[in-house]
């Protein structure tokens, strides 16, 4: 893993692609990201799906809980294979060899899932490189031991979630260490260069996310921040590959 990385946000889709989809993080890799960051949530049925919201929208103007669906009830026909909301698995298998990947776990409980999935496409050794991440500690404990080989992050912003996730941003530095993660993925606003030399002095890297301005990826970069996660690859990907020093 060489730094600074450019990661795309869900894909930072464009050209009319749908976030968190297979086509999205092809689109990406073509674009010169250096990974991918998704958001992975658990179906009805048992599969690990790329999805961020908690819940989907559905025919009628209705609204479901992704964990009350099922992964075909969450695919639209209608659409492309890659433009469909994909499996874990499947993205991940369609990623192989093409970018790094950051596999984002929303809620606790799918872990083995995700787990899983990794373990039966030895995907920690097929991409390029893999980062588990979540705001849930508990997550990347339980993960820790069901795939000790895979680097995990701790995902921290002052905005939460809950009461202990607001916790957790207000001292991100304590919240980490906690963790047992390897590696911390702070709000942007949260990165400062004691923050990561705090980490770096323990092994770990500091991936800051979602950072839009190019001024604000210089800064990050400047810090230390080991990468980048952003939704304008064009943008902010000047910032990162000069080091901080674009203009």
């Amino acid at each position: 893993m060489t730094a600074p990385l450019l990661v795309a946000h869900r894909g930072a889709p464009s050209r009319g692609a749908t976030e968190n989809t297979v086509r999205a993080f092809r689109e990406a890799a073509a674009a010169g990201a250096d990974g991918v960051e998704m958001d992975v949530r658990g179906t009805r049925d048992g599969r690990a799906v790329v999805f961020h919201d908690a819940e989907a929208a559905l025919p009628g103007r209705r609204r479901a809980a992704v964990r009350s669906l099922s992964l075909e009830e969450l695919r639209d026909p209608a659409l492309e294979a890659h433009d469909r909301v994909a499996s874990l698995e499947e993205t991940l298998r369609a990623l192989l060899a093409r970018t790094g990947v950051i596999v984002e776990v929303k809620e606790p409980g799918i872990e083995e899932r995700v787990c899983a999935v990794i373990a039966s496409l030895k995907a920690d050794r097929r991409l390029p490189w893999l980062l588990l991440a979540s705001f849930h500690p508990g997550v990347l404990r339980r993960v820790k031991r069901s795939a000790p080989g895979v680097r995990r992050a701790l995902v921290v912003s002052r905005r939460g979630p809950g009461l202990g996730g607001w916790i957790r941003g207000r001292w991100p530095l304590r919240a980490w260490r906690e963790s047992g993660a390897e590696d911390l993925m702070p709000d942007h606003h949260l990165v400062t260069p004691a923050l990561v030399e705090a980490v770096a002095a323990r092994g770990g890297h500091v991936f800051a996310w979602t950072v839009n301005e190019p001024e604000e990826a210089r800064r990050v970069v400047e810090a230390g921040a080991a990468g980048v996660v952003t939704d304008d690859l064009a943008g902010v990907g000047s910032s990162v590959r000069t080091g901080g020093e674009g203009g």
